[in-house]
């Protein structure tokens, strides 16, 4: 009894703060309007119009996907040669230090981060702040735990340290070794990976809105504006944002499934 309880009392908090929440999102962007009442009223496309009308929002959803796209690829390089460091050099000591690295920007607020970028990067006679090349440092560091876990899980699945040994003994050469067999075990934790790192980068609020200027803002940052404008075209805004992601989402999964991998292959060490 006691069980079911606590799985119905979860299925509620669910349907209550993830579902519920979208589906009056998607509800509020066809409404003509909202004001006072648990669902909008009146059907109209009006706010998706206005959204693909306006160029700051279309700007800044593209540099969300630049600098998610980005920090993906990126992301993606450091992690598998963090990874094989780790498991070739694999002293406890190491991969000690490497989990506290990696771990740190996930434990420091990003107000925090945000405020010791501005201070690190902010000069008389040098200033980063307000450039992509903040922003997409920022969210290099902010979404590289996301990527960096499910490698460094596959690489210890696989023991590559003992089979680099053995395929180099029967005269294998490391490149072949790579492309036959390091990657293809470790496209799992870089597809599972890509995933987290993008979506984080493209919903990321914080960091962007306290490092971009009015030229490199992120969608997240617009899209708070946009509640001043009115809730349709908010709402409107939010699912485009969400569609991007389940989008991603099933891009991936396909990717995946090309390569011959399941889902609970793609989520081994994920977060």
């Amino acid at each position: 009894m006691m069980k079911k309880s606590l799985i119905f009392s979860g299925l509620m908090l669910y349907l209550v703060y993830v579902i519920l929440p979208v589906v009056l999102i998607i509800l509020g962007s066809f409404g003509e309007k909202w004001f006072g009442t648990l669902f909008p009223q009146g059907f109209t496309l009006q706010w998706y119009k206005d959204l693909f009308s306006r160029s700051m929002y279309i700007r800044a959803l593209r540099m969300s996907i630049i600098v998610g796209g980005l920090s993906v690829i990126i992301n993606s390089f450091v992690g598998i040669c963090t990874a094989y460091t780790v498991s070739v050099f694999g002293k406890r000591w190491l991969k000690s230090l490497v989990n506290f690295l990696v771990l740190l920007p996930v434990a420091i607020p990003p107000v925090v981060m945000g405020l010791g970028l501005i201070q690190a990067f902010n000069w008389p006679s040098f200033s980063w702040v307000g450039t992509t090349k903040l922003l997409l440092g920022a969210h290099l560091v902010y979404t590289l735990p996301f990527m960096l876990k499910p490698i460094v899980a596959n690489f210890e699945l696989i023991d590559w340290k003992t089979m680099e040994e053995a395929g180099l003994s029967l005269g294998a050469s490391w490149p072949l070794l790579v492309r036959k067999v390091l990657i293809p075990n470790v496209i799992p934790g870089i597809i599972s990976g890509a995933l987290m790192t993008f979506s984080m980068s493209l919903g990321e609020f914080q960091l962007a809105v306290m490092v971009t200027g009015s030229a490199t803002q992120t969608y997240p940052v617009v899209l708070y504006q946009a509640f001043y404008v009115s809730t349709g075209f908010a709402c409107a805004a939010t699912v485009l944002l969400v569609a991007i992601s389940i989008f991603s989402l099933i891009g991936l999964l396909i990717l995946g499934k090309l390569f011959g991998f399941s889902t609970s292959e793609m989520t081994i060490g994920g977060v």
